[in-house]
């Protein structure tokens, strides 16, 4: 066994004690010191995600699924059974823990077959601690490029409203024998 160096951080006994008599009920053995690491590990590659998001922007690089972009570091997840497989968006693939290169649908049906991959996957975007199932997110994307195409057909409307009542000012100043620089000289 290797050497570890370990420094001590002080928690609330409370705390302690809680989580000592949580992992003494469901996961016997398991020591709080190795479950406060791996959670402090998550905590910092989440926050480094997000830290990354902020300062560089959105990710250039990623995967476009149908109407959905995976942007870089996207994880996956699917389950068969009590098994969880993950996946991640690296460059512009999908790779799988095992290495492999995979769409959703291969990633979806590994281990099974006619498994709708909307439905079976999650995902969880870079900087971001929740899982979402791919369904919802396609559905919420459909729903924001929806509203844009609202918001652009009522821009639109507005647009050729303006123009109209433009056109008819300018019938009506010609029909009175008013000089088409007056009008020019409004715009």
């Amino acid at each position: 066994m290797e050497y570890e160096a370990r420094q001590a951080v002080y928690l609330p006994v409370e705390d302690y004690l809680q989580l000592e008599l949580y992992l003494g009920e469901t996961r016997p053995g398991v020591k709080v010191e190795t479950v406060a690491a791996e959670l402090l590990r998550r905590w910092l590659a989440s926050e480094t995600g997000r830290h990354s998001l902020r300062v560089n922007g959105p990710a250039l690089r990623g995967f476009q699924w149908k109407t959905l972009f995976l942007p870089e570091g996207t994880m996956l997840r699917t389950t068969y059974g009590e098994t969880a497989e993950f996946a991640k968006v690296s460059g512009d693939r999908i790779v799988s823990d095992d290495g492999a290169t995979m769409t959703p649908s291969l990633f979806a049906n590994r281990h099974g077959k006619g498994r709708n991959a909307w439905r079976f996957i999650w995902l969880r975007f870079p900087g971001y601690d929740r899982w979402i199932r791919a369904d919802d997110c396609r559905a919420r994307e459909a729903g924001v490029r929806l509203k844009q195409s609202h918001g652009m057909a009522d821009q639109s409307k507005t647009v050729r409203n303006a123009h109209a009542a433009q056109s008819i000012s300018v019938r009506d100043s010609r029909e009175k024998g008013e000089s088409d620089l007056t009008f020019g000289a409004e715009c």
